[in-house]
């Protein structure tokens, strides 16, 4: 046993002799019900469920060989021999099996009978004990390593910091006892004392011995678990070090293969230089993590996972550059790693098209302006320090991430405002913000309304809370309350009360949700007050297309992954009476043939009728069920479920049909990107999907009645005007491709014709065409419809035509200026690129 691919099968292979029931790995996408990290940063973690007794595990000893993924650790990568982003974690566990004795004898079979290490080399460390904890020294294991031949001067007590593990709170916890390998004097500090716990080099721990027998509570007492447990990790990559006695875990197998590849491509060798070592080290671990990410499903995106994605695949481009490796090189590099790993992860060679993919769609998009980006650093380098301005500019036009910019400039010793650049990007995030702001609750907070909206869109309620705010409106809380707050991703229901005494009506502007299921209402109308008797109404031809609606979202959701995969899950929906919407990841366009099938599978749903129920459940019970559950999302420790017979189970608080038939027929209007990685539908049910089937019917009957025509020998179409556009810049901003350009001699109604083929060919495009003719300026601002909302094409023609003297209008996504100026038409090019880049950013 001496390579990594022969450590990681002998480990697997020696605890499956041993009656170890062996478990794949688990994704570094932590499940959806756990939310402490947000990847796998440890090998014990997917197993967590079973140590705390949430779930029964699979059998009551597993071993696994774990992926691990540490986002502390990345911009400590390449700066040593020893920080990794990713890594393997070997694990042998029980369940109320083995405990000290039994981990300790299979650990010291492992590493002497298997590794063959020296037992000279080898020491421990075990628990010392704590005050505060009450607990003394863990004679148990110091007992037990000396019984198996380990010399007492190579035992070391350490403190509950070193060695007592604990969830990092209340819950299951214990004592632990590593294990090192001393790679002698030579390397240490020097000192006498110099043993495992001195932050010097010379102990390298490589396997830790969990055992788990306490609970930990609130106030700091502990008590014994009702069953023993034991929790272990060898790491691997420590491990093939020690194997094959190198100086780092760079210098192992399972890196120098992946460096032979770089050193080929670049013609830098790892160690040629300090600037060598540090690009081959931050290259090789990226390489893996990148590569595992991808498989798992995570896209470059500007937060969470995402972002942890864009930041090594960036950092590594750039590091790449340092020893002249041209893009594009990442989906080659990754072709190493799944070449090298895939044998013990099989999901790398069935993802490996989308891998390369994915790699190589980031490498594109940054590698377009890295060389821009590192002019502008140069120039903002010069001084003392890199300003919070310089380093906001720098990520918001250049896509540098903060880390990018800190470690450029602790290369050369320079400071970064970084609170500046926090600043910064607040205000931002406060501009792009379009969300509503929070209602000021002016009524009473003492009197909680019921909403009974679920059952009934019509009920006798009273005014428990009455405030008069000003011009005709007022805000109320009702006793009980039809009206859906919005939430969920559906919108607030519209409807009225009425004084059935006095006739008098007030229509419902807005409705609110408040903490604990409350909500306020803000109404427009007069004759109102605080106790008095009302009907609370919900017109059904608002409530029931918004229940259709949403309920065909979920249907969506499940066709979306049973046709593109697991990966297409939600990222955010508004469900309203006319259409609906629905974000999903997912990498690239649907093809003609998926979006056909998926819109085949929900209308199958809804043909067969479907029953729709919904159930308030124990979160434990839903997770047990199934349910999906959204990433980010709060849920209490009873949540509402509501099931598609069959089909689809979510946790969801909004109003459904009862059965899938009455969502009647459904058709998909658009399908668009919203930005790296994640698409959006649009889509139209029951009553608005037959107008919409109903107004193409009549448009193919009208164009049959148009081809008839033609063919009896009606006249030639006019030739449309030919026209030659000269771009003046083509990119991606912001997951849209911003296209502006410029022609001659061309006339308004071309020029928009142009704009229109440029939009349907590079769709999601926002394209702003100018052109000059006979003394006058033409300006065209032409926008995907899918970017309503987005961008506003008046507010970007207006800016422009400024330029050449002019004005203009129009609407969201189509708006077209004049103008008298031929001579600053690049400068009314150049103002409509700068709104669009400040819009999109």
């Amino acid at each position: 046993m001496r390579t990594t691919a022969e450590l990681r099968a002998g480990y697997r292979e020696f605890f499956e002799s041993k009656g170890h029931e062996f478990q794949p790995s688990a994704s570094l996408i932590p499940r959806a019900d756990d939310r402490s990290t947000l990847l796998v940063s440890a090998g014990m973690q997917p197993l967590m469920p079973f140590f705390l007794g949430l779930e029964e595990p699979p059998a009551p000893l597993l071993t696994t060989v774990q992926k691990v993924f540490r986002t502390p650790d990345i911009d400590e990568v390449g700066l040593d021999g020893y920080h990794l982003t990713f890594f393997e974690m070997l694990g042998n566990f029980s369940f109320g099996q083995y405990f000290k004795e039994g981990a300790i004898d299979l650990a010291w079979e492992f590493i002497f009978e298997h590794m063959k290490l020296d037992p000279d080399r080898i020491w421990c460390s075990v628990f010392a004990g704590d005050p505060e904890l009450r607990l003394g020294e863990d004679e148990v294991a110091i007992a037990h390593w000396e019984r198996k031949g380990m010399p007492p001067e190579r035992i070391t007590r350490l403190p509950r910091a070193d060695n007592f593990w604990s969830v990092g709170g209340p819950g299951p916890c214990g004592p632990d006892s590593e294990i090192f390998y001393d790679w002698g004097e030579g390397v240490g500090c020097g000192r006498p004392e110099c043993a495992p716990g001195c932050e010097c080099e010379r102990f390298l721990e490589f396997w830790n011995l969990v055992f788990m027998e306490f609970e930990l509570h609130v106030d700091g007492s502990l008590t014994p678990l009702p069953q023993q447990n034991i929790d272990t990790g060898l790491g691997l990559e420590r491990g093939a070090r020690i194997l094959q006695q190198v100086d780092s875990v760079y210098d192992t197998d399972g890196y120098q293969e992946i460096m032979a590849w770089i050193a080929a491509e670049s013609g830098v060798a790892y160690g040629e230089s300090e600037q060598a070592t540090k690009a081959h080290r931050i290259l090789a671990d990226h390489a893996r993590g990148m590569t595992f990410l991808a498989a798992d499903g995570v896209e470059p995106s500007n937060e969470g996972r995402g972002y942890v994605m864009r930041r090594i695949v960036r950092r590594a481009i750039l590091q790449a550059g340092r020893i002249g490796l041209d893009s594009p090189f990442l989906a080659r590099l990754a072709e190493v790693v799944v070449a090298q790993m895939a044998d013990g992860y099989p999901e790398l060679r069935e993802r490996a098209e989308d891998v390369g993919r994915i790699l190589s769609e980031e490498e594109k998009r940054f590698s377009e302006t890295l060389a821009r980006g590192l002019k502008l650093f140069e120039e903002v380098a010069g001084g003392d320090g890199i300003s919070g301005d310089d380093a906001f500019r720098l990520h918001d036009t250049y896509g540098f991430p903060l880390e990018l910019t800190e470690e450029l400039a602790r290369e050369r010793g320079l400071p970064v405002d970084v609170d500046g650049f926090q600043r910064l990007m607040t205000e931002q995030r406060e501009r792009s913000r379009r969300t509503e702001a929070k209602v000021e609750v002016k009524v009473s907070s003492d009197k909680r309304s019921d909403f009974v909206g679920y059952e009934k869109t019509d009920v006798l309620t009273a005014i428990i809370a009455y405030e008069d705010l000003g011009d005709g409106q007022f805000q109320a809380k009702l006793e009980q309350s039809p009206f859906y707050p919005e939430g969920g991703g559906q919108v607030s229901d519209s409807g009225y009360i009425e004084n059935e005494e006095t006739g008098a009506r007030a229509e419902l502007l807005a409705a609110s949700r408040l903490p604990g299921d409350d909500q306020v209402l803000i109404f427009e109308g007069s004759g109102f007050g605080e106790g008095m008797r009302v009907r609370a109404v919900v017109p059904w031809s608002v409530r029931f297309p918004t229940m259709a609606n949403h309920t065909a979202t979920h249907l969506l959701h499940k066709a979306l992954q049973d046709v593109l995969g697991e990966h297409a899950r939600q990222a955010g929906s508004a469900v309203r009476p006319d259409k609906l919407r629905f974000d999903f990841a997912h990498p690239q366009a649907l093809t003609p043939e998926e979006r056909a099938e998926v819109e085949r599978q929900v209308n199958e749903r809804v043909f067969e009728n479907l029953p729709v129920r919904a159930f308030i459940v124990p979160i434990d019970e839903a997770r047990k069920l199934g349910a999906m559950m959204l990433f980010g999302e709060k849920y209490g420790d009873e949540v509402r479920l509501v099931e598609v017979a069959g089909y689809s189970r979510e946790l969801c608080g909004g109003t459904h049909v009862r059965s899938t038939a009455e969502i009647g027929q459904f058709v998909i209007l658009s399908e668009s990107s919203i930005g790296s990685g994640t698409r959006r539908i649009e889509a139209v049910t029951s009553g608005e999907a037959y107008a919409l089937l109903h107004a193409r019917s009549r448009e193919v009957d009208e164009l049959r009645e148009e081809l008839a025509e033609a063919r009896k020998g009606g006249g030639r179409r006019e030739e449309r005007q030919e026209v030659q556009v000269e771009p003046s810049r083509e990119e991606e901003i912001g997951g849209v491709n911003v296209y502006v350009g410029r022609a001659s001699g061309v006339d308004a109604e071309a020029l928009l014709a142009e704009s229109d083929r440029i939009v349907q060919e590079r769709g999601p495009a926002a394209v702003v065409l100018g052109a000059s003719e006979d003394g006058r300026v033409h300006l065209v601002a032409n926008f995907d419809r899918s970017l309503e909302g987005r961008l506003d094409a008046v507010a970007v023609i207006r800016e422009a035509a400024a330029e050449v003297g002019g004005g203009g209008g129009g609407r969201a996504t189509m708006a077209r200026a004049g103008g008298k100026n031929p001579e600053k038409l690049d400068d009314a090019l150049a103002k409509a690129e700068e709104a669009l880049r400040r819009a999109l950013a």
